[in-house]
């Protein structure tokens, strides 16, 4: 795998700016506590997304020996991603309220609902989810391997940002979505 340095180049050309402009740009996820009937993919992550799926579309573009390659990558990544949008990271624009201690027994179950039943979606399709993750991390080290074969930097740079953004799915992401949803479940009393 390239060596995490060249990740930390990368992360950090997206600079201050990109970040202030997609957090004055879009309303903050999940808005209130007390409101939570739009849940919505945290920012930096649909943020993340976007980007990783315009640079693969880039380099699948290209009249090059391995835009086959990321052509396959980015049709898994694509329905990945759009799983991942529709019940796993949604509960996570809940992690600010929870962190402030803003979810309290006395607001509603029904409120927290669609939070609670997204993450135990997530428990049960842990599985396959992580088979794809192991997939895409496959396919990404096939595309470093393409990318030091050809000297092209910026592949093997883009396909380590991509199985590091991954990996950190598989070991923090998931994890952390059922965590909020059964933390949902003890605070506001509801049993399972």
């Amino acid at each position: 795998m390239a060596n995490i340095s060249s990740f930390k180049t990368v992360a950090g050309a997206f600079g201050i700016a990109a970040l202030a402009s997609i957090l004055t740009a879009a309303p903050m996820a999940a808005g209130n506590a007390a409101d939570q009937s739009a849940l919505l993919v945290p920012q930096s992550i649909a943020y993340e997304h976007e980007q990783i799926i315009k640079e693969l579309t880039s380099f699948a573009k290209r009249e090059v020996a391995h835009a086959a390659a990321v052509q396959k990558a980015l049709i898994v990544i694509k329905a990945h991603y759009a799983k991942e949008e529709a019940f796993v990271l949604p509960p996570l624009a809940l992690l600010p309220n929870i962190a402030k201690g803003a979810i309290s027994k006395d607001m509603t179950l029904k409120g927290m609902e669609p939070a609670i039943e997204m993450a135990d979606r997530t428990k049960a399709t842990l599985p396959e989810l992580q088979n794809e993750h192991l997939q895409i991390t496959s396919l990404m080290n096939d595309l470093i391997e393409a990318g030091k074969a050809d000297h092209d930097e910026e592949l093997t740079q883009l396909a380590t940002r991509v199985a590091i953004q991954s990996l950190n799915d598989f070991e923090i992401t998931q994890p952390t979505a059922v965590l909020i949803g059964d933390y949902l479940r003890l605070r506001l009393g509801k049993g399972g």
